[in-house]
């Protein structure tokens, strides 16, 4: 669908629809600027997915600012590569209840205990999630922070790590699936005070 066909958030006092009561994703706060194509964009879903994660939306053409409304765990459409190869999409950091953490200075802040979600374009069949100490240059000083074993149906994998005190470095993951694995980009991250 075009983007053109979705209006922009509207301003509105006291008519904005209360959130989902359930949500298997993430919430997201509407902005002024967005509309259901950009946030369905942003997050890797399609329009009907929101559409259909959020009832209270009735006319998916109008949507508030400051609605609180549920992002759905998408399915990466596969995309072809060559030779099989299997690549990470996303590497994200999110709260217990699922919304982003804040990145300062290109730096994830995190709290002391996040989700670790990434997202594949195929399904895997293992995800290492690793945790390697800011200062080291080598590979060999990272140190496991979790597994996940994910459905084979779905593309993202996640854990939910005890974050330690102190915690400062770069976070990646290597996933498998048969004999074809992938490593992400490395996203650095530091525990914060809370």
């Amino acid at each position: 669908m075009s983007k053109d066909k979705y209006t922009r958030a509207v301003n509105s006092e006291g008519q904005v629809p209360p959130a989902p009561q359930t949500c298997d994703g993430q919430f997201y706060t509407v902005r002024a600027s967005d509309t259901l194509f950009t946030i369905a964009q942003k997050f890797g879903v399609t329009v009907q997915q929101i559409v259909a994660a959020n009832p209270q939306i009735v006319n998916p053409d109008i949507i508030f600012a400051g609605q609180v409304i549920c992002i759905p765990t998408g399915t990466p459409t596969p995309t072809p590569t060559p030779n099989g190869q299997l690549r990470v999409l996303t590497l994200r950091f999110l709260t217990e209840t699922g919304q982003p953490l804040p990145t300062v200075n290109g730096t994830v802040q995190l709290n002391a205990r996040v989700i670790v979600r990434a997202t594949f374009n195929r399904p895997v069949s293992r995800a290492f999630f690793f945790l390697e100490p800011t200062g080291t240059e080598t590979c060999e000083l990272a140190r496991l922070i979790g597994v996940d074993c994910p459905s084979a149906v779905t593309g993202v994998a996640e854990i939910l790590w005890q974050v330690p005190a102190g915690a400062l470095g770069r976070v990646f993951v290597v996933a498998c699936v048969n004999s074809i694995c992938a490593k992400s980009d490395e996203v650095l991250v530091v525990r914060n005070n809370r």
